[in-house]
Order: structure tokens, then C-alpha cells, then sequence
């Protein structure tokens, strides 16, 4: 378990912004089950246990503790326990002729593989989750396991579902996938209740939130509504927390200065796939005798068009921390333009040289330096395969990765995480050859 080994003042503090946050529900519904949207609950999970924030990377952890080395799946629901835990809409290609026996284990290999690299790439040695149900006028808090599906224990239940719907058990949990919905559900049959709490839902939320953000109240208290609804009063909120519910409410996060590069290239009529003699495989290129461990980043034109400025020049050094928190030394390689002779440019004016220095300082990839420490932490260490193994796009598939998001924390310093697949498209509002098998349907 996570939350029981808490400070108790983290779990007051999270327990205090889900009652606020729940105490808003007139906002969005007149149930009395306290409403909370889940990426205000991934807000707040992260900030007041203080831990990474990996929500917006849709991988198998929503947030994840570097130094405790534990990934954390967080769900809220109303009713049933049996809820969604991975979309395979853009492996479809791969299992639709599949059926019965051949279709789950297939589906299973695709969850198991996606948590592996997950807790590959962030270091992490346990995964599970963490769940607030919310029934009327309350939350409970549950833990559960975050287990891979047992294949060889794999059993169908006949006496379920339909040639749509198939119900199964790996002796551990509960399963069944909806193959119009490329959805898997997971029964959570196993959690284990470690704290509940009531929520006062507020009857006039816009009153509250417009004496706090709208009339600039000084820090502190604000005054009771006018109300005599008695069954809701309004909880102490400060100036600051209100701040914080503008965010979470809207699930809205601090602009960042980030780039997207994607790991494939793309054919003419937009099918992706991984060049087998570059990028990924660089290790596999001719011209001279090449370590197991090569590889970089396309850093390709489109890419450099809209992020001018963002990485230092071409092959001065900066630091980039990986996904697990491991610094390492990273540099812009391989020139994007043809260099120029020296006699050639030479005769060029002041203006033609200028132009001439910013090709020469232009990169269209991204190594590390020493070159083989990405390769070896991404092909053996995260994606664990064998040397001189060609890396695929149908591999990257299974991965649930296809692209990484480069964040810029100062002119020197970055960091890296990988992003799940169509996040590039998404990103940049380009078109996706694979969307046509996807529902993009965030988890909850």
C-alpha cells in the first residue's frame, strides 16, 4: 500500500482539496455523489503527496515516486467496481481475426508488455493503484493491485459474454474485453478500503467561487453564503486554494515550453514505420563497424521549423534527466545542411555568412554523449531487447510509445518522457493514419 504510509499531514491535505474540489459539485451535476473530474484528481495526487506527475503520458502510471520506485494507477468511479484499464484500439490491425482463447492471450501479452515498459522507463519496482469511489455525500479511499495478467493461468468464462464481450480470469482478477470498444475492464474485486470521509456539496458553488476570484477577497476565510441550506455549507476556502481549484476544476496545468519528436518516419501515404538502417536502428547502418547500442532521435525539418531556439546549437553539450531520474549528457548531431567549402564561403556577404552559421550550427538529431548511454537505457534497459534485435513500428505498437516530449527547463537543461501513441499528430493537429482504429477515449 501507498496511502497508509503517508505523513498524516499529506493524507489531511489531500483528503482537505478532494472534500473542497467535491464540495463544488453543483457546478456539474445536482447528484448528491460529489463530483470529480479525473484529471483534477491526478492534480491532486500528485502535488500533495509530492510526486511526478505522468498523467498526461497516458502510460500505465499516473504518477510515480522516483525515489520509492512505485508507479500509481489513480481512478475515480460512481457505481460498479468493474472498470476500463487499457484501449487497444491502435493494435486492432493486429487481433481482429483473432477469437476466443487466441484473442485474450493476445490482449493480455499487449497490458503485460505496456506495464513493462512502464516500470521500465520510470525505474520503477511496484505498480498499483489508488481509487476514490465517491457514493453519496462521501469518498472512500481504496488500494489495489496492479498486477500483470497471469497468461499460462488464463481461463475463459463460457458462460458470459457474447463473440463481442469475453469474460476471463488469470486466477488473480476478473476480466473481459470489448472487442467493438478494443476496451479491457478489470473486476476490482481485491481493494482494500483505507480511509472515507463525508463531502458537504455547496449549494451556491458560483457564489463561492466568484466572491474568491472574481470580488479579489484578501486572504483567509470567506463569508458564509446567504443560503439557509443547511445540509451544505460552505467550507473554509483560501485565496489560494481557490487559485488551485481554477486549475484542477478545468484539469488545466502550466504552460510548459515542450517539443514533441516522433521515433518513425512516415511513407508518402502516411504509414509509420522505423527506418531500419537510422534513427532507432542507427547500430545497423553501413560505413563503418557500428556498437549494438547506437541510436538517435530524429530531429527532422518540420520539427526544427517550429522550435527554433529550442535546443542549444549543434553539438554543444546540455543535461537531459530521463524518465527514471537519471541525468546524462545530450547534444543536437549530424548537420541538417550540406557545409558550404571554405572558398565558397568566403565570398559570401555578411548577411549570406549569417544565414550559412545558423545551418552549420543546425542539427537533425538528438544523441547522447557518449552516444551508446540512450541506446543502451532505451533498447536494453526499457525495452529489453536483445542486441542487434531491429527495433519496428509494430514493436513501438505493442510499447504503447512512439514519440518523446522534450521539456525545457532552462537554456542547459531538459528533460525527456516518452508519450503514448498519436500523441505527435495530437500535438501538432496533424493527421493520423492510425485514428481510424482508435476511440481516444481517456482512461478514468
Amino acid at each position: 500500500m501507498f496511502y497508509d504510509k503517508q505523513p498524516p499531514e499529506k493524507r489531511n491535505s489531500y483528503k482537505g482539496m478532494l472534500k473542497i474540489i467535491g464540495s463544488l459539485s453543483r457546478i456539474f451535476s445536482e447528484s448528491d455523489v460529489p463530483y470529480l473530474y479525473y484529471r483534477a484528481h491526478e492534480n491532486i495526487f500528485s502535488k500533495y503527496f509530492d510526486l511526478v506527475n505522468n498523467s498526461r503520458s497516458d502510460d500505465s502510471a499516473d504518477a510515480y515516486s522516483i525515489d520509492e520506485k512505485v508507479g500509481i494507477g489513480l481512478k475515480t468511479w460512481v457505481g460498479q467496481d468493474n472498470q476500463k484499464v487499457a484501449e487497444f484500439g491502435k493494435l486492432r490491425p493486429q487481433y481482429k481475426d483473432l477469437k476466443g482463447i487466441e484473442l485474450i492471450n493476445q490482449i493480455a501479452e499487449y497490458r503485460n508488455e505496456r506495464i513493462r515498459v512502464t516500470k521500465n522507463a520510470h525505474g520503477l519496482d511496484t505498480m498499483l493503484y489508488h481509487i476514490v469511489k465517491r457514493i453519496p455525500k462521501a469518498m472512500i479511499i481504496y488500494e489495489a493491485a496492479f498486477d500483470p495478467i497471469d497468461i499460462p493461468n488464463i481461463r475463459l468464462d463460457l458462460e458470459r459474454g457474447n463473440d463481442n464481450s469475453i469474460y476471463f480470469t488469470d486466477g488473480n482478477h476478473t476480466y473481459h474485453f470489448s472487442l467493438s470498444k478494443n476496451t479491457l475492464y478489470m473486476n476490482f474485486d481485491d481493494m482494500v478500503e483505507l480511509d472515507r470521509f463525508s463531502v458537504e456539496i455547496i449549494a451556491d458553488p458560483y457564489e463561492v467561487l466568484s466572491s474568491l476570484l472574481l470580488r479579489e477577497i484578501p486572504q483567509g476565510n470567506i463569508p458564509k453564503s446567504n443560503k439557509t441550506d443547511k445540509s451544505a455549507e460552505t467550507p473554509d476556502i483560501t485565496a489560494e486554494t481557490a487559485n488551485f481549484i481554477a486549475q484542477t476544476v478545468s484539469a488545466s496545468v502550466p504552460k510548459k515550453n515542450q517539443l514533441c519528436l516522433r521515433l518513425y518516419a512516415t511513407k508518402p501515404d502516411g504509414t509509420k514505420y522505423v527506418p531500419d538502417k537510422s534513427g532507432l536502428n542507427q547500430w545497423n547502418a553501413g560505413g563503418r563497424a557500428r556498437n549494438e547500442n547506437e541510436l538517435y532521435i530524429p530531429y527532422l525539418a518540420d520539427d526544427r521549423a517550429r522550435s527554433d531556439g529550442f535546443f542549444p546549437p549543434r553539438d554543444k553539450p546540455f543535461d537531459l534527466m530521463l524518465p527514471n531520474g537519471e541525468w546524462i549528457s545530450a547534444k543536437v548531431c549530424q548537420g541538417a545542411y550540406p557545409r558550404m567549402s571554405d572558398e565558397e564561403y568566403a565570398l559570401l556577404t555578411k548577411d549570406e555568412k549569417a544565414i550559412e552559421d545558423k545551418k552549420r550550427q543546425t542539427g537533425k538529431s538528438i544523441m547522447s554523449n557518449p552516444n551508446l548511454k540512450l541506446g543502451e537505457w532505451l533498447l536494453r534497459d526499457v525495452f529489453e531487447l536483445k542486441p542487434w534485435t531491429l527495433v519496428t513500428y509494430d514493436m513501438l505498437k505493442v510499447f504503447n510509445v512512439d514519440s518523446v516530449m522534450f521539456t525545457k527547463l532552462s537554456d542547459n537543461k531538459f528533460t525527456v518522457d516518452f508519450c503514448v501513441l498519436g500523441t505527435y499528430e495530437k500535438t501538432y493537429g496533424l493527421s493520423d493514419i492510425d485514428d481510424e482504429y482508435d476511440d481516444d477515449d481517456d482512461l478514468e
